[in-house]
């Protein structure tokens, strides 16, 4: 019943990917068993493979005078036709086919042994191969969906994708390329294998990233948190481990085609990447962008508690859709956040009582007052360069912005009938502001290399892009967006 065992086993290793020495093993032990089912649990029983890797079964026996069992003992006579050598209380091997065959039961114990062990070791080999790549992204393939969970095909086994660690942004059907996170490996009850899988985790988005950024992988960068509302936010918190490396820029990569490629991987899901701070104002202050706070106020450390407030007009933008940006901040920060406006505070002074004086914030006279909100609108707006423009009045740029034309670029490629209907402004300001905003081209003409270009050249040279953050227009010469903020970086 042994032949061509050998050819069988090394069918068998290729096919499930087992070394031809485990699968011996296996034959051994398994081959044992059913000897023993036959002949006896006390008696001992070796199996010798050639070097074609097909057993030989042998069961000892000791030399004896009278033969009692013949199962264990054997006859000095009968010994001496094996082995002229051999001597009473001697041990000597007898080949189980020349004792007697196997019946058919003992068969099937042997084949039924077999193949649980193979499955045992085949589950145990998974286990082990997929125990060693948690914390790891892998690539599958849609395979099946039951109930909300889909069952991702990683080759040798399927991995579990719940319905909890899917984005609601997205969808599969049979065959689609599918890249997640392992965060999870462990035997079930009946002792399978389970690979669980996240594309929701912060984890998740921290291996996207040092995938992407170079910088993150060799530590120049570090990630100090991520938080995520799936399908509609993620904030990421970086700082730099060199002080001439920009983690904001690094991140988004020359014209944002690093941040493109992981926002396409969650299916356009938006990412605020902002700059980690051991000062928590500061820090706090970008975990709330695209908002621009005028104050943070820290209220109680030891609970960490901060108030800040900021302008009226910008509210929704902190607080964002359905409140997740403000949610997100603070998670990020780990700080509780009581967000105030401009109004809250001045209609409602003693919400700031025993915190801080009222006017450390804003003037108490109204002339002061007017001054401060001047202020704080030229800090809104002063990343422009729509406030180079001489002799233009601060209001018509603040107007400008507030229409969203943030550029003299943008300002150049529109009709003066354009930015009337767009900013109700009048016609004879707009012509002024037209004509100023062309003496400034040519004056930027001038200063080039000493040939004659047209106004048109001069504007054709100045690339426009779209910033990764909010969408707004942005120039090679910015270094934070003009109407978000971030950060920008065009190496």
């Amino acid at each position: 019943m042994f032949e061509n065992v050998g050819t069988y086993l090394q069918q068998l290793s290729d096919e499930k990917d087992i070394s031809v020495e485990l699968l011996k093993e296996v034959i051994e032990s398994t081959m044992i068993l059913a000897l023993k089912k036959k002949y006896g649990n006390d008696i001992n029983f070796h199996i010798h493979f050639d070097n074609k890797n097909n057993p030989t079964v042998y069961k000892a026996a000791n030399v004896v005078e009278e033969v009692n069992d013949k199962n264990k003992e054997i006859s000095l006579e009968e010994a001496k036709k094996l082995d002229q050598d051999i001597n009473l209380g001697d041990e000597v091997l007898i080949l189980v086919d020349q004792v007697e065959a196997f019946g058919r039961i003992e068969s099937t114990v042997a084949r039924t042994a077999f193949f649980q062990k193979i499955s045992e070791l085949e589950k145990n080999i998974i286990f082990k191969e997929f125990k060693r790549r948690e914390n790891q992204l892998v690539n599958g393939y849609f395979q099946r969906e039951n109930r909300g969970n889909i069952y991702v095909n990683l080759g040798k086994t399927e991995g579990l994708l719940s319905k909890k660690d899917q984005s609601p942004r997205e969808h599969y059907a049979a065959g689609d390329r599918i890249r997640a996170y392992i965060y999870k490996v462990e035997n079930d009850k009946a002792g399978h294998p389970t690979i669980f899988l996240t594309r929701t985790k912060a984890d998740f988005i921290k291996k996207l990233f040092e995938l992407e950024i170079p910088e993150i992988a060799d530590g120049t960068i570090e990630i100090k948190n991520v938080v995520r509302q799936p399908g509609l936010k993620i904030k990421v918190a970086v700082v730099s481990n060199k002080p001439e490396v920009d983690p904001i820029g690094a991140c988004i990569g020359q014209k944002g085609i690093r941040i493109q490629s992981i926002i396409k991987e969650i299916e356009g899901e938006k990412i605020d990447v902002v700059k980690w701070s051991k000062d928590i104002r500061e820090y706090i202050a970008e975990a709330i962008t695209p908002a621009k706070p005028i104050r943070i106020i820290i209220t109680d450390p030891e609970k960490k508690e901060a108030m800040i407030i900021i302008p009226d007009e910008q509210l929704s933008l902190a607080l964002g859709k359905s409140g997740y940006n403000v949610k997100l901040a603070s998670q990020l920060t780990g700080y509780y956040f009581d967000i105030k406006t401009e109004t809250d505070i001045k209609e409602n002074p003693e919400l700031l009582k025993d915190i801080v004086p009222l006017n450390q914030i804003f003037s108490e006279n109204t002339e002061e007052t007017e001054t401060s909100e001047e202020e704080l609108e030229t800090a809104e707006v002063f990343e422009s360069n729509l406030y180079s423009l001489q002799g233009i009045d601060e209001a018509i740029i603040k107007t400008l912005i507030d229409n969203n034309i943030n550029s003299i670029e943008e300002l150049y490629n529109m009709s003066v009938e354009d930015i009337v209907e767009k900013t109700n402004l009048e016609m004879e300001v707009v012509d002024n502001l037209m004509s100023v905003m062309k003496d400034v081209v040519e004056v930027v003409e001038a200063s080039g290399d000493e040939y004659e270009t047209t106004s048109e050249d001069v504007v054709e040279e100045i690339e426009v892009y779209e910033c990764p953050n909010c969408g707004s227009n942005i120039t090679e010469d910015m270094t934070k967006c003009p109407k978000c903020g971030i950060e920008l970086s065009f190496e």
